[in-house]
Order: structure tokens, then sequence, then C-alpha cells
């Protein structure tokens, strides 16, 4: 079963912030964050897809890029933790549909019913 999500922004004075996570006891920690969102920007500024390994987790994350190459919102990131054991790729087409809603609600603040609905169908995933 999928640990959470995360959505993850840049502040250059700053660096990595969590915006937003589900379910709330989801811990994650600033160098995570960090490395999130390196993977991203290491390839491309465009919109890409990204997955990171580490010891206990796998993520899959979509990046919205920045500048005139962007998806609705730029400098976001839709991450989807997942446990050591699941496959980042099975999960691809659902985040490319949760991220395009979370994304378009992101500055209404409008993404907790999303990410409920989103969580659910990642644990329907085998």
């Amino acid at each position: 079963m999928p640990k959470g999500i995360a959505i993850i922004t840049w502040n250059n004075d700053t660096g990595a912030i969590l915006v937003a996570k589900y379910p709330k006891n989801l811990k994650i920690t600033t160098k995570l964050l960090t490395n999130i969102y390196a993977n991203h920007r290491m390839n491309t500024t465009g919109p890409n897809f990204a997955s990171l390994t580490l010891i206990n987790t796998k993520i899959i994350s979509f990046f919205s890029g920045i500048d005139d190459n962007q998806v609705v919102i730029p400098n976001y990131i839709i991450a989807l933790l997942l446990r050591r054991n699941e496959k980042p790729l099975k999960f691809k087409e659902i985040l490319k549909k949760g991220a395009a809603q979370i994304l378009s609600n992101l500055q209404k603040e409008n993404y907790e019913k999303i990410f409920e609905n989103l969580f659910a169908e990642m644990t329907k995933i085998n």
C-alpha cells in the first residue's frame, strides 16, 4: 500500500517547501523534499516525470516545469511516496491524472478531496 502524496515547491531563500501532504501523519524530511526536487531539475526545466529509490521508499513524481514551458502552474511537484516493494511505473497514469487535478486546484487550496480520492485509487493498484 502506498505511503502518501506530497506537493512540493521551491523558494530560492529557503529551498524545498512542503505545501501539503496526505495523509496528515506522513513523515517527510527536508532532505527528502530537496532530493525529490533536485531529481527533477537535474534533467530539465520543462515538465517531467521522475522516480527515485531510497532505502525504505520509492517515489514517482511529476514536475510542472518553469518559465514558458509549464503545465498549469510553474515550479510544483506532485510526489507519490511508495513502499520499497512497489513499482513506481505502475503509478504513472494515476499520477498524471492526479497531478493535473491537483495543479488546477492548487491556488484555490481545493485539493484535500482530490488527495483522498487519489490515495484511494493508489491503494487499488497491485
